[in-house]
């Protein structure tokens, strides 16, 4: 079975709530899993930029603060 709240290319929704990928369920999730890893999280997510901005239309600043914007620059202390 797929992990929850993943997207669906190339559109770049969610697969569970239709909104745009990261959603707000999404983000919770990540940030859950990838505790004490932020570094991590932020390749992870660079990564997804990386693929839609091939699927995507969007100004690349506007893709970049909805896959990056969103990740607190200190995630854990």
């Amino acid at each position: 079975m797929p992990d929850p709240h993943e997207p669906v290319s190339p559109s770049w929704q969610c697969r569970d709530c239709g909104r745009e990928w990261p959603c707000p369920s999404r983000r919770q999730i990540l940030l859950d899993e990838y505790r004490q890893q932020s570094t991590n999280l932020r390749v992870y997510l660079a990564t997804c930029l990386t693929s839609a901005t091939q699927d995507l239309t969007a100004n690349p600043a506007d893709l970049r603060d909805r896959f990056l914007g969103w990740v607190p620059h200190r995630v854990w202390s």
